[in-house]
């Protein structure tokens, strides 16, 4: 019998020191308040403080985790220490007994008592325990339990003076607990808010912002570990940026409204609310199964690696009342990584990145039209000049060559003249597609102005431009113009750097042979 805990046998003993810890509680409690203390470090100040001021060999706090399906140890100190409780799953052992019917429970003898439950192993010595429940505002929360080594070894007034400490025990590791989360709130918000900030000031294309929006996602959202976001192509929705997954294996797969609306579990009103929702590992599986993809059924089973998924949160991204994104947040380790407080965040920054994204779009649409020709909805003149720009960058480095060919559409002002302007129309937008069709992705076709169309040929030499250009006109031959059979067409080639090494000295090169060509009779003219 340990004789550290006879030392308090009279009633007066016990109320002065009850009321000597009492006072350290809430001291710690009166500076946890005023910041003093780490909220984290809470607990295990506790323990420590009882241990010492109460004289006992050892205390465990344990708590329920944020599933409340198991109870989790957050401070040990003495003799517990040798028997950390890491989880306790519901319904397994005394703490469970004590936090259900909310009574104190002593155990002379734990390795007698069948009911003892050891999380990893079994008692290699004798313990005496006393389980108090830890009552907040509410229901009780946690488990205050005492060890003392020997067969009853924890006297009556001892139970009593624990039973009475529990109460400012319990609202210091409440206000702890609280304190932690607001402070922890308040980082967050912080933030949040700044990401915004840096994310709505960001010149990003959309590719790229959609990767750093998922790359924040998972930095903020508690116990997110990886992520994609799906946007809206049309009636579909494809995979445009993921983090900890394979993104040019998923490219393929599509959804549609419908398939995200049984992914997502809830309602359509929760969706269009953009509520965030959480499923389990098997939930998602089955989901994924019932619900497959247009297209990428293989692929999102292979590359999203749902075997190993244990929970995920989904996150509906609503614009203007209509389902623009949707952003998945994983954990393939935990299957309670997910709380309330995750799913705070994750809703805030869903508001915000639908403000970030539908800003980013307007500016993309604007860009388009600052750099589009109304009329053919090829690039006009002003993103000519920028890509031709960018490719002197490139080629400067590299060394590489590159072609700009002006092609001059033949008699467009007698078509305008003798058939209406409609008919012009009709004749540059036929000319437009004809280029669009005849070129590589690589390559760039603009209207120049007028009756001119430029294009830009990456990596293409003379001979190769020549070829490719013959083949317009040759196309353009068969097709049907205002005049009858074929559309007549004069083109001028400058390749960099044999023809200059300025956007203005390739200009004028490829400006000169386009009228050499017409002057000769000729379609598509590469030399002086």
């Amino acid at each position: 019998m340990a004789p550290d805990l006879r030392l308090r046998g009279r009633r007066g003993a016990v109320d002065a020191l009850t009321g000597d810890c009492s006072k350290v509680l809430l001291e710690l409690v009166r500076e946890l308040h005023e910041g003093i203390l780490d909220a984290s470090s809470m607990p295990q100040r506790l323990v420590d403080t009882l241990c010492r001021e109460g004289e006992f060999a050892g205390i465990a706090i344990l708590v329920l985790d944020r599933s409340k399906d198991a109870l989790v140890g957050v401070a040990h100190a003495g003799v517990s220490a040798r028997y950390p409780a890491t989880r306790i799953p519901r319904g397994k052992g005394i703490s469970w007994e004590v936090l259900t019917t909310g009574r104190t429970v002593y155990v002379a003898d734990l390795t007698q008592d069948p009911r003892t439950y050891m999380p990893g192993g079994q008692l290699d010595q004798t313990l005496s325990g006393v389980f108090v429940p830890l009552r907040g505002r509410g229901e009780p929360f946690g488990v205050l339990v005492i060890h003392a080594p020997g067969r009853d070894a924890i006297p009556p007034e001892d139970r009593t003076f624990l039973e009475r400490v529990a109460a400012p025990l319990s609202l210091a590791l409440e206000n702890a607990t609280l304190y932690e989360r607001l402070e922890r709130a308040v980082s967050l918000r912080e933030d949040l808010l700044e990401v915004t900030r840096a994310l709505a000031a960001s010149e990003l294309d959309l590719p790229a912002l959609f990767h750093r929006v998922v790359q924040e996602a998972v930095r903020l959202v508690p116990g997110a570990e990886r992520g994609s976001l799906s946007v809206r192509e049309g009636e579909e929705y494809v995979f445009a940026a993921a983090v900890g997954y394979d993104l040019g294996a998923l490219r393929g797969v599509r959804f549609t409204e419908a398939d995200r609306l049984r992914w997502y579990g809830l309602d359509q009103p929760s969706l269009l609310a953009g509520r965030p929702r959480i499923l389990s590992g098997d939930e998602a599986r089955w989901r994924a199964s019932a619900t497959p993809p247009v297209r990428g059924t293989d692929a999102i089973h292979r590359h999203g690696e749902l075997a190993t998924l244990q929970v995920t949160l989904g996150v509906p991204i609503v614009l203007d009342g209509r389902l623009e994104a949707f952003l998945n947040l994983d954990s393939h380790s935990d299957p309670e990584a997910f709380g309330e407080e995750s799913v705070e965040v994750a809703a805030m920054f869903a508001h915000q990145v639908a403000a970030i994204l539908k800003g980013a779009r307007l500016r993309a649409l604007l860009a388009h039209q600052a750099t589009t020709d109304p009329l053919t909805g090829v690039g006009n003149r002003r993103y000519m000049e920028q890509r031709l720009a960018e490719e002197l960058s490139r080629a400067g480095r590299s060394g590489g060559p590159f072609a700009f060919a002006l092609l001059d559409v033949v008699g467009l002002k007698q078509a305008n003249d003798a058939s209406g302007h409609a008919a012009g129309d009709r004749l540059l937008r036929e000319v437009a597609s004809t280029l669009q069709g005849s070129v590589r992705g690589s390559d760039v076709v603009c209207r120049y102005g007028g009756d001119e169309f430029a294009l830009l040929l990456p990596g293409a030499r003379a001979g190769e431009a020549e070829r490719v250009l013959a083949r317009v006109v040759e196309t353009l031959s068969g097709r049907r113009g205002p005049w009858g059979e074929g559309i007549p067409v004069s083109v001028g080639i400058a390749v960099f750097p044999d023809d200059g090494g300025t956007a203005e000295a390739l200009a004028a090169a490829a400006d000169r042979r386009m009228y050499l060509a017409r002057k000769l009779g000729r379609s598509v003219c590469a030399h002086d």
